[in-house]
């Protein structure tokens, strides 16, 4: 006698990431897998039942009757194995690990990165002590005073380590009311605003005007603020264009303080590395803060909206004479 085929516990789980996200191209990302991967298991698991689970449509996919059913059944059996290994794994690993990390980074970064997610962090790391301290100098003048830095381009030294946190990627950015009377289409559109500069970052406009094919361009007027935080600020006041950091501005630009009128170029600075002092790297408090960090750089900070979504703002500038 022929043995019953055996459960296709991969397509199972592919079929419960698509009935949820109503997609096989979200499955996919959430499984970390191929599209085609997704639509194989799938067509597997409804050829092993002998039913169609999904109709496929133009944009997504929707249950049928019997997959809706199918769902039910395997979101509750899906429950219950997470309790069950819940039980037997124990305390969260996280919140066995316990210390002191201390981090050094530029302000901007401080003010408009990492703040903003932090609370990340600590709930996950609820034992862990982070302390925070701001400056701009090489981190190899800081000396012993930290254990984990975020600087603009790679530092060297003895006994620190770099490695690649983020691309520095700029884009002008700006507040959404002042394109309404002066809209900015082309780079040559910036010629009728005033643009923002900082200290640190004098040079970046006249090279990205060369760029996007507008060298020399003579704006109506400049103006220079101490660091890039109060330029960013300045632009959320509406007070002119700034070349701003895609990273520093997601925030803004998702709850639509800022926007991205223009696509392209876009301007890329050293990229933003992490640095960390040698003798800490096996530490587990440091070693937790920076796979945390690394991850979360690879995250916008909405949780789904990202960052070049942004820049899609220009296509829903006001017209010319709306308040």
């Amino acid at each position: 006698m022929a043995s019953e085929p055996e459960l296709p516990l991969n397509a199972i789980r592919a079929f419960e990431a698509a009935a949820r996200r109503g997609s096989f191209a979200e499955a996919a990302k959430d499984l970390h897998v191929t599209h085609w991967a997704i639509g194989k298991q799938i067509r597997l698991l409804e050829d092993w039942l002998g039913v169609p689970l999904f109709e496929r449509r133009t944009r997504g996919v929707a249950l049928t009757d019997q997959g809706a059913d199918l769902l039910t059944d395997v979101t509750s059996a899906l429950s219950r194995l997470t309790s069950a290994t819940g039980r037997l794994r124990g305390p969260d690993p996280a919140r066995r690990v316990s210390g002191v990390v201390r981090v050094n980074v530029l302000p901007s970064i401080a003010l408009r990165w990492l703040l903003p997610r932090l609370s990340e962090f600590q709930e996950s790391f609820s034992n862990v002590e982070v302390k925070i301290s701001t400056t701009s100098r090489k981190l190899r003048y800081v000396g012993t005073a930290f254990d984990i830095g975020i600087r603009s381009g790679v530092e060297h030294g003895a006994g620190i380590a770099c490695e690649t946190l983020m691309p520095d990627l700029r884009l002008p950015v700006c507040s959404p009311r002042i394109l309404r009377d002066r809209p900015i289409e082309t780079a040559h559109d910036l010629r009728r605003h005033t643009l923002l500069h900082s200290t640190t970052t004098r040079s970046a406009w006249a090279k990205w005007f060369s760029a996007a094919g507008a060298p020399g361009l003579v704006p109506v007027r400049h103006l220079e603020l101490d660091h890039t935080y109060l330029q960013l600020q300045a632009a959320v006041d509406g007070l002119g264009v700034a070349l701003g950091s895609l990273p520093l501005i997601e925030a803004d630009i998702a709850a639509g303080r800022l926007v991205c009128p223009l696509a392209g170029p876009e301007l890329r600075d050293d990229d933003y590395q992490l640095v960390i002092a040698e003798d800490r790297r096996r530490d587990p408090a440091i070693k937790a803060f920076r796979s945390w960090i690394l991850a979360a750089a690879k995250e916008p900070i909405t949780g789904g909206k990202t960052q070049r979504q942004g820049t899609d703002a220009r296509h829903k500038q006001p017209k010319r004479g709306e308040r």
